[in-house]
């Protein structure tokens, strides 16, 4: 199981023991600052896109905890809530919290090769 801790601005994972119970909580990333929610790349990977609401940025946290900012308020977020992905496509949901109260849906296309290189900086 994953969560997010929007307080402490931490992406965590909970694993799920033989009987069924939560095992230790697991640390995967920190200095997330206004994190909100979540959306993994697929089924098969550990890397996501996170919603840093008070930020007005998107970030991508990959599975050995380090992240980086793949989208701003330069980019029109604002307050992004929640993301979303299909194939290469990633929507995110803007909560609009401050003014003008924008709420919307984004739309983008994920470029796959910058997003697996590590000097890569954008989408």
């Amino acid at each position: 199981m994953w969560a997010s801790n929007t307080d402490k601005g931490t992406l965590l994972r909970v694993p799920v023991t033989r009987t069924g119970g939560p095992g230790p909580v697991q640390l995967v990333a920190g200095n997330l600052p206004g994190i909100d929610d979540f959306k993994f790349l697929s089924t098969c990977t550990s890397i996501a896109f996170v919603a840093l609401n008070s930020q007005d940025k998107v970030a991508v946290v990959y599975p050995d905890g380090h992240s980086r900012v793949v989208l701003t308020a330069a980019d029109g977020l604002a307050s992004p809530t929640d993301t979303a992905i299909r194939g290469t496509r990633l929507y995110i949901t803007d909560g609009g919290d401050a003014a003008p109260h924008d709420s919307k849906l984004q739309e983008g296309r994920i470029n796959l090769a910058a997003l697996l290189d590590p000097a890569a900086q954008g989408l």
